[in-house]
């Protein structure tokens, strides 16, 4: 068999493997839910490009070309016992919705259900025979299987920080708004952030478990040891809603509160080289952290007031489409329209006749979030959608 068929045979078993098949699902299924609600509530499809797949696959390339050359450079071997148990927890945390598809739950969950294995499987058990074959800490001393749980407490470290820079680089701005009615009967407008996207790590798999199967597959010995190479989808995404901050607030916020369990894991990562137990220590922290920061996020919108509700000075702006006037004058999701072409502004309606009176010229009077009256101008060309591209809140049916 050629180099290059066996490059393809690699790459069809990567995107055979379960949590790739789930994420491209999952975006698909975002996208079209994003399109339908779009058409109904808004009457309009905000963003009508495929954002979905386009962060799914290009957000986690050059994170995971990093982490993958780290991985192997340093030599940290991940058993294929812990991989089937990080598909299978994957599949169980769907269940729970976009929360918790992030390695600090996966990753951490799956490490420490494989620990805790090694504690009451034994090699005269019904999986012994197949275990034994795969080289797996679930039967080996409990010193190897702190090892092996150090390893993926340094691969969840690296998926942490790559999550930050990610999230810091990464175009997030693109949401549509979602409606709810508060206790008083105001409707008001919130964001759901789903953030999903997809990196190739490549580990070390100790055994020769996949040339049992593929005689193909590349494998390389140190020692006594023989290893494998094998590229697994790693999914990395949460699901917060955002209603009483702004977007970009709320998630340098998140960001924050993740550099800080960083910080923490890191030197949790240190005492392990003193103490073998605290790789375990690690992983329950990550758990525990990653809850924690999504349980501060959602006590920083209790807190607060609806950001996104009516304004009685003009039209509560909630969703801007790309590419339209209303982008190119800078208005962002929050800002109050008090005056169109010098007609003050009650409704809907208002807008539209102030624009029907002016169809080669805007002129807006606007008020940010901050209180700040700003005037927004710009030309209006034959190519533009008749409209300003953007949506109100009293636009709204609910």
């Amino acid at each position: 068999m050629t180099l290059f068929q066996n490059i393809l045979l690699a790459l069809l078993l990567f995107v055979l493997q379960p949590t790739f098949i789930i994420g491209v699902v999952l975006a698909l299924l975002s996208k079209n839910r994003r399109f339908k609600y779009s058409r109904s509530k808004l009457r309009t499809t905000v963003y009508k490009e495929n954002y979905e797949i386009k962060r799914l696959i290009t957000w986690g390339l050059i994170p995971g070309a990093v982490i993958s050359l780290l991985s192997v450079g340093i030599g940290m071997p991940v058993t294929i016992d812990w991989i089937i148990v990080y598909h299978i927890v994957t599949l169980l945390f769907l269940g729970l919705g976009y929360r918790f598809i992030h390695p600090i739950f996966t990753f951490s969950t799956a490490g420490l259900t494989v620990l805790g294995l090694s504690y009451f499987v034994t090699e005269a058990s019904l999986f012994g025979d197949i275990l034994e074959q795969w080289n797996s800490p679930i039967l080996s001393q409990t010193s190897t299987s702190l090892e092996s749980t150090r390893v993926i407490l340094v691969l969840v470290v690296l998926l942490l920080l790559s999550t930050i820079i990610v999230l810091n680089k990464g175009n997030t701005n693109q949401f549509v708004p979602r409606f709810m009615k508060t206790k008083r009967g105001k409707l008001v407008a919130r964001y759901r952030m789903k953030p999903l996207w997809l990196i190739p790590l490549v580990v070390i798999v100790p055994g020769e478990t996949f040339t049992a199967l593929f005689d193909w597959w590349p494998v390389f010995s140190m020692g006594n040891q023989t290893y494998s190479f094998l590229i697994i989808p790693v999914l990395l995404g949460f699901r917060y809603t955002v209603q009483a901050q702004l977007p970009s607030e709320a998630k340098q916020a998140i960001i924050k509160d993740f550099s800080l369990l960083s910080v923490l894991s890191v030197l949790l990562v240190g005492l392990t080289f003193w103490r073998e137990e605290f790789s375990a220590i690690g992983l329950i922290v990550m758990l525990v952290g990653g809850v924690y920061v999504l349980y501060r996020h959602r006590q920083r919108e209790r807190k607060w007031a609806f950001k996104f509700g009516p304004d009685q000075d003009g039209l509560r702006v909630v969703a801007v489409r790309p590419n339209s006037p209303a982008e190119r004058m800078s208005i962002e999701i929050g800002d109050v329209i008090v005056e169109s072409n010098q007609v003050k502004l009650t409704s809907s309606e208002d807008l539209t006749e102030s624009l029907f009176n002016n169809r080669s010229y805007s002129k807006l009077k606007l008020k940010r979030l901050d209180g700040e009256l700003v005037i927004a101008e710009t030309p209006i060309y034959e190519e533009d959608a008749h409209d300003l591209g953007l949506v109100t809140l009293e636009e709204i049916e609910y």
